[in-house]
């Protein structure tokens, strides 16, 4: 498997490209893109998805999802606390971006509360035999930017024409909002972000035009939102660092902003807690992150401090757990 992932050539880089600005564009449409056929394309990204380099996948918008919130956890852990604890985290269905950092010292996570459970993670972790610190640090606007859709590996993304090719059309804002009856459908995207219409219609049970203008009317509402699980290590990622900025309350949706739009950056959200902005970036070694640190970081106004943290090991993706550095299943 590893073996495979280091043969990525610059079709697969740029068909990964491509499924971030675009993660349900068809296979025809990158195809004309990249000026290739729709068999290679199909071919590679089937070949990519079977080993584990990437997954494609639907996932609500915690931030605005009604009846819970969404939180960031830092968990200091006793030595050799960290990995068993991971990976129980992992296995859980409210629990999301799961890493080891600072050395193992400490997991990283992200994790979904219901607004009425009193007895869930945020109550018993405290409490946990293996847990030393413990922080919890409430998501509230997530700064979506061109680094969710730029691709990291420089030399092989595709031109600005290519880029505005694949840029989908926005058709306007909607109100629409998830639902209990949207759970099947969810569910079914949350398996397979590019499932056809005919195969989430039989999912949900309704017709394939009434799939497609839900997720439309879902999507336009920012309600959930597409992307993708890569594999950092398999795309030569080496350098993923969790940041926690510290910036003036009237500096902080401008840096946001600002920080978003980094193509090293592939998370930012304001968060509650001594640091109100939470940055996930990926860089290719320790080199290039402090490159990116000197640079452009330094440029973003209204910063007080910011503390890094590296990450040792990732155990979990937005829903796909990772074993040895590849995207596996669902948990």
């Amino acid at each position: 498997m590893a073996s495979e992932s280091r043969t990525l050539d610059r079709v697969d880089r740029q068909i990964l490209h491509a499924l971030q600005i675009a993660p349900r564009a068809a296979f025809a449409r990158i195809a004309t893109v990249l000026g290739v056929s729709e068999q290679t394309v199909a071919r590679r990204y089937q070949r990519l998805r079977t080993f584990g380099v990437l997954r494609v996948l639907a996932r609500p918008n915690q931030i605005r999802s009604p009846g819970s919130t969404y939180w960031a956890l830092r968990i200091g852990c006793r030595p050799g606390g960290a990995d068993p604890l991971a990976d129980a985290l992992a296995r859980r269905g409210d629990t999301s971006w799961i890493s080891i950092a600072a050395g193992g010292a400490e997991i990283i996570c992200q994790v979904m509360v219901p607004h009425d459970d009193h007895t869930g993670l945020l109550h018993r972790l405290p409490r946990a035999s293996n847990v030393l610190t413990f922080s919890a640090h409430q998501l509230l606007h997530r700064f979506p930017g061109r680094g969710e859709t730029d691709w990291i590996a420089t030399g092989d993304e595709l031109s600005d024409d290519q880029r505005a090719a694949l840029t989908p059309v926005s058709r306007g804002k909607t109100d629409a909002a998830l639902l209990p009856g949207d759970e099947p459908l969810m569910a079914a995207l949350a398996r397979d972000g590019r499932a056809g219409w005919a195969a989430l219609a039989e999912a949900t049970g309704w017709s394939q035009r009434q799939v497609a203008q839900r997720v439309a009317a879902l999507v336009a509402a920012d309600a959930i939102y597409f992307h993708l699980d890569v594999a950092d290590a398999a795309v030569g990622m080496g350098s993923v660092t969790t940041l926690w900025f510290t910036v003036a309350p009237s500096d902080l949706a401008a840096a946001g902003a600002r920080l978003a739009d980094h193509s090293e950056v592939a998370f930012v959200a304001a968060v509650t807690g001594s640091a109100n902005l939470m940055v996930s970036t990926r860089c290719r070694d320790a080199e290039a992150f402090y490159r990116y640190l000197t640079t452009k970081v330094a440029e973003v106004p209204g910063v007080h401090s910011v503390e890094t943290v590296p990450q040792l090991r990732r155990v979990k993706q937005s829903l796909f757990l990772v074993e040895d550095g590849l995207v596996r299943e669902p948990a």
